[in-house]
């Protein structure tokens, strides 16, 4: 069992939908858990893909997402609306999931309906860093798939991580946005004071390297933010539609898929891991 000091809370956020974001959640959880890390992941995005596919999903009535009646499940929505941050509150959040070694912190329909349910007063940006705090000690990683948005969720998620990554795709490139992106983050940290939240990073996925749109939006993004882009893409593969279409860990579907080699080097690139670990991913790849 780690120390809470040595658990590592990543963010993988974009205000683009489609760019990969849950995948790369899935699979960087399944290889820390591949790795012997134990991993929690939260799902803070009301599509709920990555509840679904970790087999944490339960869908609710229309009754329940209302109000009128109590949910079956708790999630993430109790966090935000009942402000769980005692460690009692939060392990009765906490699902295995089809992984093993890997926890989540589902999200459901009733998502959309949290921040109607707080009061502007109450809508502060530690609610999540707080809620986490206290199971940090059981967790080697904490990962945050966020929501198409950079809204007052991914604000928590932003003030709870230690990272932050951020997946594009070459065809929606948009250089502009990621530029956006960093300024927020640079805003949220002068704002409240975080020495925290280090932004390792922006990577393509879904990549085709032979097309002159990938050989461009990679020399733009080298040109732009150099030391903010990794040299790591993530190539198109049909395996992360099966895997979450099926709702199939990756290593399941296959071990040697293009997309999971590629994670595997990011992963390594993102240079989170102790030097055991590192080792262990390496000799696996080659």
């Amino acid at each position: 069992m780690t120390k809470s000091a040595d658990c590592k809370v990543v963010s993988i956020i974009n205000n683009k939908g489609g760019v990969g974001k849950t995948a790369t959640t899935l699979i960087l959880a399944e290889l820390l858990a591949y790795l012997g890390f134990r991993v929690l992941v939260l799902d803070l995005d009301g599509q709920s893909n990555v509840s679904l596919t970790l087999h944490a999903y339960v869908k609710e009535s229309a009754s329940c997402v209302s109000g009128r009646t109590a949910p079956e499940q708790e999630n993430i929505f109790e966090v935000f609306v009942d402000r769980l941050k005692a460690k009692a509150e939060i392990l009765r959040l906490i699902k295995h999931t089809n992984i093993p070694g890997v926890d989540i912190i589902p999200s459901s329909n009733r998502f959309n309906n949290i921040e109607k349910n707080l009061e502007d007063c109450y809508k502060s940006p530690f609610i999540l860093n707080k809620a986490i705090r206290s199971v940090k000690e059981d967790y080697n990683f904490i990962l945050i798939d966020n929501s198409p948005s950079m809204n007052f969720f991914t604000l928590n998620s932003i003030v709870a991580s230690d990272y932050i990554i951020t997946p594009v795709r070459s065809e929606d490139y948009s250089k502009k946005g990621v530029v956006e992106i960093l300024d927020k983050l640079n805003q949220i940290k002068d704002e409240y004071d975080l020495d925290n939240a280090k932004f390792l990073g922006v990577f393509l996925t879904q990549a085709d390297s032979r097309t002159n749109v990938y050989k461009a939006c990679v020399q733009e993004y080298q040109d732009e933010i150099a030391d903010k882009f990794f040299s790591t893409s993530i190539r198109r593969d049909t395996k992360i539609e099966q895997m979450q279409k099926y709702h199939t860990p990756m290593l399941e579907l296959s071990n040697d898929s293009n997309a999971l080699i590629d994670y595997c080097y990011l992963l390594l690139e993102m240079d989170i891991l102790p030097d055991v670990a590192r080792e262990k991913l390496m000799r696996s790849v080659n």
